[in-house]
């Protein structure tokens, strides 16, 4: 099961990266101020879907992503890669595409991950609390979190009752990620020593990364 587990957690991984690659490319081709102020006029639309994969606590790697329908008729989509074993909000973009597309993405995933509706107030609370769990361990979210977050507009993420179980077998657990460096190995690692101490904390790194 364990080993099932990781090979679905690296299909989604890698399903992740190609994601995060185009979002840079479009980061790279808009202003981040004008970013900002897209998501300000989307989080005014009324919200279309808003999903979480349904194994995220099972292979601890998944995106949350809401989307709210625009003027233009496109939906704005904000994406948050959730790690609830270790590293909270590990990347968060925003893009816009149409409705289309998004099902499209959504079900390029579904033999890997299935992806369910879940309340607004759900996925923000998610997204909060993950950020939270991280920033306990000393490890910042993704820089663009706050930003992307705005997406939720109104949402109050306190009318959510649900307790999320962080960690893995009740304690932090690290996988290192494609995109990781052998310095972001190192920092992630040795902050989680540093906090954790022997014992309390697990991890998995590619042995072709090195420490």
């Amino acid at each position: 099961m364990a080993d099932a587990a990781q090979r679905q957690r690296k299909i989604a991984a890698k399903a992740a990266r190609r994601k995060t690659v185009v979002a840079e490319k479009k980061k790279l081709e808009t202003p981040s101020v004008g970013v900002v102020g897209r998501i300000r006029v989307a989080s005014k639309g009324p919200i279309v879907r808003c999903v979480v994969p349904s194994v995220l606590f099972e292979i601890g790697i998944g995106h949350v992503v809401v989307a709210r329908a625009l003027p233009s008729g496109l939906l704005g989509c904000g994406y948050f890669l959730i790690d609830p074993f270790c590293l909270g909000v590990k990347d968060a973009f925003y893009i816009e595409i149409g409705e289309n597309e998004l099902q499209s993405r959504l079900d390029a995933q579904d033999e890997m991950q299935k992806f369910i509706d879940v309340e607004p107030a759900y996925a923000r609370k998610l997204v909060r609390d993950a950020a939270a769990y991280a920033a306990n361990l000393g490890l910042a979210a993704a820089k663009d979190t706050p930003a992307v977050e705005a997406i939720f507009g109104d949402v109050d993420a306190s009318s959510c009752t649900e307790a999320f179980a962080f960690g893995r077998d009740g304690k932090p657990y690290y996988v290192s990620g494609p995109l990781d460096t052998p310095q972001r190995i190192r920092l992630v690692t040795r902050t989680l020593q540093e906090r954790c101490g022997a014992g309390g904390w697990d991890y998995l790194v590619e042995v072709a990364r090195g420490l």
